[in-house]
């Protein structure tokens, strides 16, 4: 999986370095780290898992576009840095982002916004995009900033962007993974492989859907496409 698979890797090896020799000679914390080693562990592996995905599902929409791969690369570039973000924080005993709902946006954050979509309405893409971007980027921007995040797929999307679009939406499954936004970005997300031609990762996809949310009106929409399964 390359370097992706490298940085999932990284931070459990470091901290069960840490956590050998530190404590030997504490038998009721060591058992207590251990189970706390044992939950992170299954939480890296995980989120290996996702990662190893969306790189496949990358890499199958480059084959169907011809791009080159160095194109690939490049665009993967901002995938991987959210993903090494949220190993840090797993390796540092933090929880993934929390749901954006749960936090306050700023005024100026609000006003980006609102000034964003509007554009995004006069089909503006290219602006709307920017805009959308710097709210996602700011970090006041709270509980705006899924969705910023996903106006911003969808205007990449609209500019003929796919892979752009295809990596800010698995970025927003991974993120904020109890955001209401989380469905719709995975079946935009299968949408635009099906467009493409990708059937068989859009069948992935929407499979992962109805597994993941399956009491989401996109997974009953899912269940449909797949003719019922």
């Amino acid at each position: 999986m390359g370097r992706v698979g490298l940085l999932a890797s990284l931070p459990l090896a470091l901290l069960c370095a840490c956590w050998g020799g530190k404590f030997v000679d504490m038998p009721g914390r060591v058992e207590r780290m251990e189970a706390g080693q044992e939950d992170l562990q299954a939480g890296v592996d995980s989120l290996r898992a996702k990662a190893a995905t969306a790189e496949t599902l990358l890499r199958n929409l480059q084959a169907q576009s011809g791009s080159r791969t160095v194109e690939l690369v490049d665009r993967l570039s901002a995938l991987t840095d959210e993903m090494e973000s949220l190993l840090r924080r797993m390796g540092g005993g933090a929880q993934v982002r929390p749901p954006a709902s749960d936090t306050a946006s700023s005024a100026g954050a609000r006003v980006i916004f609102d000034e964003a979509y509007q554009q995004y309405q006069q089909r503006d893409f290219e602006t709307a995009c920017m805009g959308f971007l710097e709210v996602f980027e700011d970090p006041g921007s709270g509980s705006l900033a899924d969705d910023a995040l996903y106006f911003a797929a969808l205007c990449h999307e609209a500019l003929g962007q796919a892979h752009k679009a295809i990596e800010e939406l698995v970025a927003l499954r991974l993120m904020f993974p109890d955001s209401e936004r989380a469905p719709a970005a995975m079946s935009r997300a299968a949408a635009i492989y099906g467009a493409h031609g990708a059937g068989a990762d859009r069948d992935r996809i929407l499979q992962e859907l109805i597994e993941e949310y399956p009491d989401s009106e996109e997974a009953g929409l899912a269940r449909v496409s797949l003719g019922g399964r």
